[in-house]
């Protein structure tokens, strides 16, 4: 290693030499054919031979002297982005076994390469430039070290953009480990230069499942000896893996912060369930990271993702981008504006209508999944994509994923090659083609995982934004004073997030308009801001507040569900003192809501026909209780019945509300016994919901007012503090 920080060894530069030859040899995946390769494999060898001993021939009006000048000048100034470092680099060597040393002698860390330091020097140094506001919150902050003795562990993207936050926070005094929260994504370079500069890092580009989560353990570091104080996470794998095997950790954790989707709807899951330990934070709903963020990083990475793996062109492309959130805002731009023709699958009908509005086709995906040419999911849910829709699609479609679950795209039927009759082949790193028997392929990007961190760059400056209401919110956290945060999921304050926006607004010379002392009064706003009210937030943040309202209020929101037939309406109406003579099967939904105690109940009856249950899940969010109604006279349906109910517990959106089982229809003689019915429904298996069963009959009303009576009783105690 060179005596310089910054000056890469010559050894270096002859592994990247090696690997920009391996590149530049290589295919473009549309020209690739494997059965010709196959049939003519000496005259290929021969070809590729001969293209590497031919001798390169010096420019027109240069010299030998200065042509070799101009390539020594090429290699010192060769990044390490520009190689397939995730590839051959260390192949066939356990990076967890290997000895670390940095040049200084540090070792508390564990990347692929770290004689590639340098080269991530220069990229994160490049970051810098682009991240205005970041950098100026590090210049204000550094004298002050507000995180003087913060202890933050994290899990996030390992990017040039991560880095300088990482970087930030250790300026501003604190001590960090970091992990990486996807196995692709991880830049290498940016990797070894953190860890040069001796920060305890454990992230390489193509990490497997077991090597993903003894990063995050040696992250965490409580086998070495430390003892972490702040959490901040992305995706949640990190808080998850504290809670399940270090909890005790959480007696001297601050905060958590959570940036993603998927994050923050799983603590949103603990904070319901009672077993969030520390306040965490929520950085996604913030309008700093959902209106830039998600929006403008997707929509300037999406067309480099897919053009660096698959060179297409996209004019006349047809494409189905599934979910017009934020992401797909974004996406959908981005894709139209190159000449695409864009569709969109979306569930909530206020985003279709927004979509519609913008002069795009709201469709469902079986109307288009023959015609597109490009497939792209960005809905956050799971299973948006399926077997069925991938035999659906045309030889040479593409499948891509731009939402952070990388269970949007279901690929689990390609993991056992020994039950699955397609096969898979590897073209470059993050594309596959999946290849069915008649000889149709598709192009699978990034094995279904999130494509623009882990196929392509993403633009500095909006990560920067994002970063930097990171920053704020470990330093909000780690300096509040006792018991200003419970163990509940917060919002950074709107002024944060005004602060943010101002940072970054000198990049754009950009000057703010200040208000006059009437327009103050007149506004009821200070001169100073905030200028948005509280709940000037996302979607997700408008359900968060409505949860609190119905707390204040004391109201519930039950889910009447079961098979058809099992007199579920009968119950609803009986409980809400209506004739039940003319009560007709549920053909869809219906509500009803009335005062029971001290509560006002909303009750969602949803129908239980076959054709129907597909739809349940719409009704899913926000909901306290499950009242699931059986027909015990119907022994034949048991079966069904017990494989519908197991299905509706796996939901997350349900996870830790209270479940009550009516067994419906004990008037009649032949009717199960309670017994039967717990053991044939397997009720003793559940151990995630508090829950009962209750023998009764819609007909003459038995135990329903029992049954109704221990419901609100359980959701209460979890629901509302004591008055």
């Amino acid at each position: 290693m060179s005596n310089s920080k910054y000056e890469p060894d010559q050894e270096a530069l002859s592994d990247l030499e090696k690997a920009r030859c391996r590149r530049n040899r290589r295919p473009s995946v549309q020209f690739i054919d494997k059965n010709l390769i196959r049939r003519h494999p000496s005259g290929l060898e021969k070809q590729q031979s001969s293209c590497q001993q031919r001798p390169r021939l010096p420019s027109i009006g240069s010299n030998d002297e200065n042509e070799s000048n101009e390539v020594e000048n090429q290699k010192q100034y060769s990044t390490a982005s520009d190689t397939d470092s995730d590839g051959e680099d260390g192949a066939g060597t356990d990076i967890r076994e290997m000895k670390h040393k940095n040049s200084s002698g540090f070792g508390e860390f564990a990347v692929r390469r770290i004689k590639q330091a340098p080269y991530g020097r220069r990229e994160i140094e490049i970051a810098e430039q682009e991240m205005p506001g970041l950098m100026a919150l590090r210049r204000r902050a550094e004298s002050d070290k507000p995180l003087q003795g913060a202890k933050i562990v994290g899990c996030t993207h390992i990017t040039a953009q991560t880095a300088v936050l990482i970087e930030t926070l250790t300026r501003l005094g604190a001590q960090v480990r970091w992990c990486a929260c996807n196995i692709f994504s991880t830049q290498n370079e940016v990797a070894a230069a953190l860890a040069e500069a001796s920060i305890a890092i454990f992230a390489w580009k193509g990490e497997t499942d077991d090597d993903f989560w003894w990063c995050i353990k040696k992250a965490i570091g409580v086998d070495q000896g430390w003892q972490p104080n702040m959490i901040l996470d992305d995706g949640g794998d990190l808080t998850h893996y504290c809670h399940k095997h270090f909890t005790t950790l959480f007696s001297t954790i601050k905060g958590i912060v959570e940036e993603s989707v998927t994050g923050v709807h799983r603590l949103y899951q603990m904070c319901r369930t009672q077993t969030l330990t520390a306040p965490a934070m929520n950085v996604n709903d913030s309008v700093t990271k959902t209106k830039f963020d998600n929006l403008y990083l997707c929509r300037e990475s999406i067309i480099d993702a897919i053009k660096r793996c698959t060179d297409i062109m996209f004019g006349g492309k047809q494409v189905v981008v599934c979910g017009y959130g934020e992401v797909g805002k974004g996406c959908c731009s981005a894709l139209r504006g190159m000449g695409c023709f864009v569709y969109i699958t979306e569930v909530d009908p206020i985003c279709a209508l927004q979509a519609c509005m913008e002069g795009y086709k709201i469709v469902r995906l079986e109307e288009v999944i023959k015609q597109v040419d490009i497939v792209v999911t960005a809905s956050g849910s799971k299973n948006t994509i399926t077997r069925d829709s991938l035999d659906k699609l045309k030889n040479g479609a593409i499948v891509c994923n731009m939402g952070h679950s990388n269970t949007e795209i279901d690929v689990s039927f390609l993991r056992d090659s020994s039950t699955s009759d397609l096969q898979v082949e590897r073209v470059r790193t993050n594309v596959d083609h999946v290849i069915w028997p008649n000889g149709k392929r598709i192009v699978l990007l990034a094995e279904g995982r999130i494509m623009n961190l882990c196929c392509s760059s993403v633009p500095s400056f909006v990560v920067s934004i994002t970063a930097a209401t990171q920053a704020l919110a470990l330093i909000e956290l780690f300096n509040a004073p006792p018991n200003r945060y419970k163990c509940d999921v917060y919002l950074l304050p709107k002024k944060m997030d005004e602060y943010v926006a101002s940072l970054h607004l000198p990049a754009f010379d950009a000057h703010l308009t200040e208000l006059s002392d009437d327009q103050c009064k007149y506004l009821g706003i200070n001169k100073a801001g905030p200028f948005k009210p509280n709940y000037y937030r996302g979607i997700m943040v408008l359900l968060s507040i409505l949860k609190k309202l119905r707390r204040k209020e004391k109201e519930m929101r039950l889910l009447l569900v079961g098979l058809d037939n099992a007199g579920k309406s009968t119950i609803l109406s009986r409980i809400n003192g209506e004739e039940i003579d003319s009560v007709a099967p549920t053909l869809g939904f219906n509500i009803k809501t009335f005062n029971y105690a001290d509560y006002v109940l909303n009750v969602w009856d949803v129908g239980g026909q076959k054709s129907l249950r597909s739809y349940w899940r719409n009704y899913f969010e926000a909901t306290e209780a499950i009242i699931w109604v059986v027909d015990s006279v119907d022994k034949m349906r048991l079966g069904e019945c017990r494989a519908e109910l197991q299905e509706l517990l796996k939901e997350e959106r349900l996870m830790g509300s209270s479940l009550l089982v009516f067994a419906n229809k004990q008037d009649i003689v032949g009717a199960c016994s309670l017994h039967e019915i717990r053991t044939l429904l397997e009720l003793d298996s559940i151990h995630k919901h508090h829950w009962t069963v209750m023998p009764c009959s819609a007909l003459t009303g038995q135990n329903l007012l029992e049954g109704i009576d221990w419901l609100v009783n359980d959701v209460a105690q979890r629901l509302f503090d004591p008055d």
